[in-house]
Parts: C-alpha cells; sequence; structure tokens
C-alpha cells in the first residue's frame, strides 16, 4: 500500500460516500485510476468493503468499546456477532477484538457479551450519549436503507424510500456532515510489499497534534472520552519504524498506554443495526399518530 493508497483510505473515513471524482481531487488521481485503485485493495484483500456507523447518541444508547484478547477464532466472531446489542467489531490479526456495543446499560451488555463468547474481556471504555438535534423520520428511513450497502448508488436509495434526489441527498448531507453517521472502509490486514497500515489505541489525554508530530501520516478514527482515548489509522515503512514509533509514543506526556493491531476484518452487526433504527422508525410514528388523533 503507498502512500496515495493512505491518503485515499484516510479520506473515504471522512466521508465513505464521496463520488470517485472528489476523492480524486483530494490525491491527485483522475476517477477512473481511484476506481482501478480500491477495486486493486478489494482484490489483495486490504479493503473488505464498507460499514455504517451511527452515532450511538440519536439511538438514545452509550456505545461501549469492549476489549477482548488474542486468539480468537471465527466461530468466536459468529458468537460475538448473535450476542445482544453487538453493533461492530474489529477482529485482530493476532485474534484479539474491539467489540463495538450500543446499549443502555453498560453492566448488562458487557455481561451478555462475555457469557456469549465465554471468556473476560481486557478491558472496556465508553463514549456517554452527547447533546444533539434529534433526527427525523426521513433521516432514519434513509439511514435504514443504506445499513446493508454504505455505499447504495443514489437511484436505489431513491427506489427504495420514495424520496425524492433532492430531499435524499439534502438529507445525507446533513447525516454526514453532522457525524449522526459515518461510512467506514472495512480494512484488511495490510501487510507485505509497500507500506504498512496499522491501527493504535491510545489512551490518555494527549493531544492529536503531538501524535501527528510523531506519527506522521495519521488518520483519527474514533475517539471515547471515559477513560480518553483516541484511535488512529496509521503507515509506516515496515515493522521495525513502527515499533520504534510506538514505543517513542508510550513515552509522551499524557499517555497512558498505546495498543498497536493490524486489522483482520472490521464487521458490521446489520440485523442488530436495522433493529434499532427501525424502532427509532416506530417511535416517531407512533408519536406522529398520536399529534394526529383527534382528543375528545
Amino acid at each position: 500500500m503507498d502512500s496515495k493508497d493512505f491518503r485515499l483510505l484516510g479520506a473515504l473515513y471522512q466521508n465513505g460516500r464521496q463520488s470517485y471524482k472528489s476523492l480524486g481531487r483530494q490525491v491527485s488521481l483522475s476517477a477512473p485510476a481511484v476506481r482501478e485503485r480500491l477495486k486493486r485493495l478489494e482484490s489483495v484483500g486490504k479493503l473488505h468493503g464498507f460499514g455504517l456507523w451511527i452515532d450511538a447518541a440519536y439511538l438514545d444508547r452509550d456505545e461501549v468499546l469492549v476489549f477482548i484478547p488474542p486468539e480468537r477464532t471465527k466461530d468466536d466472531v459468529a458468537r460475538v456477532l448473535a450476542a445482544p446489542e453487538v453493533a461492530w467489531l474489529g477482529w485482530k490479526l493476532d485474534g484479539g477484538m474491539t467489540v463495538g456495543l450500543w446499549t443502555r446499560d453498560r453492566n448488562r451488555a458487557i455481561e451478555n457479551l462475555s457469557r456469549a463468547i465465554g471468556v473476560q474481556p481486557s478491558g472496556h471504555a465508553f463514549t456517554p450519549a452527547r447533546p444533539h438535534a434529534p433526527l427525523n423520520y426521513l433521516d432514519w428511513q434513509i439511514i435504514d436503507s443504506i445499513v446493508d450497502d454504505p455505499r447504495r448508488p443514489l437511484r436505489e436509495i431513491i427506489d427504495s424510500t420514495g424520496l425524492s434526489p433532492k430531499t435524499v441527498r439534502k438529507h445525507l448531507d446533513y447525516l454526514i456532515e453532522s457525524e449522526a453517521i459515518s461510512i467506514d472502509p472495512r480494512q484488511g490486514a495490510s501487510e507485505g510489499a509497500g507500506e504498512l497500515v496499522y491501527h493504535v489505541a491510545v489512551a490518555g489525554t494527549v493531544s492529536a497534534g503531538e501524535l501527528r508530530k510523531l506519527m506522521g501520516d495519521v488518520v483519527l478514527m474514533h475517539q471515547a472520552k471515559n477513560p480518553p482515548m483516541k484511535y488512529l489509522l496509521c503507515r509506516d515503512v515496515d515493522l521495525g519504524t513502527v515499533t520504534t514509533k510506538i514505543r517513542a509514543l508510550g513515552k509522551l506526556d499524557g499517555v497512558e498506554t498505546v495498543n498497536m493491531t493490524l486489522n483482520r476484518d472490521l464487521i458490521f452487526g446489520t440485523k442488530f443495526i436495522h433493529s434499532v433504527v427501525r424502532e427509532k422508525m416506530d417511535e416517531l410514528r407512533m408519536r406522529r399518530q398520536r399529534l394526529q388523533t383527534p382528543t375528545e
């Protein structure tokens, strides 16, 4: 993976629904060249597609990140995805997992996950629901239409929702710009010839600016507030350079712990995501019906 591939991945993390033309402007490539690069990344297993992440606050839930120790199998992955309230999981090259739960009861959700996989987590972090403007029914209708395919063509979204092109574009733009949703590349293990792309989880109050100063090219993918953690996408030329930077990172002021991993896959619990989105749609539909029902 070279520098342009990495910049493409970084741009996709910012907005996974960008057109090839838009992506090309950011990396000085033509639209056909962008399309060919993404196809090549998919063909070699470095890009497995895309997943839809929703800010759990809009679902009136907290997002809890649970860390599962290494040597988990494909069967373990299936068990985790079948557990209650699992929205996504990152399966690491060493077999460990980071599991994203969207829940109203953190302790119960973690207990359910531990029971499903038969092992105690090595730790967890959570992002409490933040204040936000609520989404309306059309927002949720559009979200529901792209859960299974976040880069679904606009025409298919229009056909499935019955909404006008203008309405779909307006709502999608708002959802992405407000960070109510993000469309994340499902990055696979990136190793071998060319540059190495890896993920780093940093616990502590260190600023993103300090991290970039040391690590070079990074994409800030996610933050958790309690405890404070930052999740980065990084690139380097080889494992030796990565090891040197990780050691230096651990010595920075404001850094408590550092964990570097290579993702095997990022998998989304689309069945669960559909269920909580449709729960919001039903809630709004019933509220609207109550308002329209005349009182005696």
